[in-house]
């Protein structure tokens, strides 16, 4: 977790002071949620934790959820970034899917906490994180939409796709954090590889 900067003068612009603070924040409650779920964490251990003041919590995010949103926000912007990369390693399109398959159950066996605040209580809290989450997942399905490229595959494949490896994940976490998601990846390559032979 960034440092809790000492008082007087410690050379940092108001910028770097702030997004410090935002780091801290953002981490404390990923810890806090990690630790008894989104619905038990209150603002009072993340200004404990993050060592800032109620007042600066609440010029940095106006609630909670703002909170929690801001680091699912920033969550997906780095899982755009894996998932772009990824489908730029591979040739074939079972290349390209074992590829973003990868990235993305890397980041969960890595990220068991930030996948699990993701995945399970971002979508907890209402709409909003229901529409975030469901965001996310529109795009990964268009990735993949053009990952199969010309392959002969009906429209709404690259989406059941998608939702079947989200609900594997998801099964897995709930259960037991998610220590066995990396075991899926051999599975799904094989289904890639059946795939690529019957639509090719």
């Amino acid at each position: 977790m960034p440092r809790q900067l000492a008082g007087g003068p410690h050379g940092l612009t108001r910028a770097e002071v702030t997004a410090s603070q935002r780091a801290r924040a953002l981490q404390a409650l990923v810890e806090i949620v990690g630790e008894r779920g989104f619905a038990e964490a209150k603002v009072a251990d993340v200004l404990d934790r993050a060592g800032i003041s109620r007042k600066t919590f609440y010029e940095l995010f106006a609630t909670k959820e703002e909170c929690l949103f801001a680091v699912f926000d920033d969550v997906v912007q780095c899982v755009r970034g894996s998932v772009r990369t990824a489908m730029e390693r591979g040739v074939t399109p079972r290349e390209r899917l074992d590829a973003i398959t990868d990235s993305v159950l890397e980041w969960v066996d890595a990220e068991p906490e930030l996948a699990r605040l993701c995945l399970v209580e971002v979508p907890s809290t209402g709409v909003a994180g229901q529409r975030r989450l469901t965001a996310i997942l529109s795009w990964l399905s268009s990735a993949i939409a053009d990952v199969l490229g010309d392959l002969d595959v009906p429209d709404v494949l690259p989406e059941l796709l998608v939702g079947g490896v989200h609900q594997m994940v998801l099964n897995r976490i709930v259960a037991d954090g998610g220590a066995h998601v990396a075991a899926l990846a051999p599975d799904l390559s094989d289904v890639w590889a059946d795939l690529e032979r019957r639509a090719a």
